[in-house]
């Protein structure tokens, strides 16, 4: 497994450029989490989270959850479940 670096590390460093782009990455860091362990990394938005793991699982969770395509959406698996 890749070695995961602490998010930490990196909010203590300066960087020149776009202040405002840096105070955004900023708050975009503070909502995501990192499993150590796992490697597991969600990210939060108050009632929503999307998690990725290293096995390949995604779990989108939310009170509503939308998707908009221009043209199709696919879905392949060996089952799908609705409901």
């Amino acid at each position: 497994m890749n070695e995961i670096p602490d998010r930490m590390r990196f909010a203590s460093r300066q960087i020149s450029g776009d202040a405002d782009a840096w105070t955004k990455l900023m708050a975009l860091v503070a909502l995501i989490e990192i499993d150590q362990a796992t490697g597991e990394m969600t990210i939060r938005n108050g009632k929503s989270s999307l998690t990725l793991r290293s096995d390949g699982r995604v779990t989108v969770q939310g009170v509503n959850i939308s998707q908009v395509a221009e043209r199709n959406i696919s879905l392949e698996a060996a089952t799908i479940d609705l409901n």
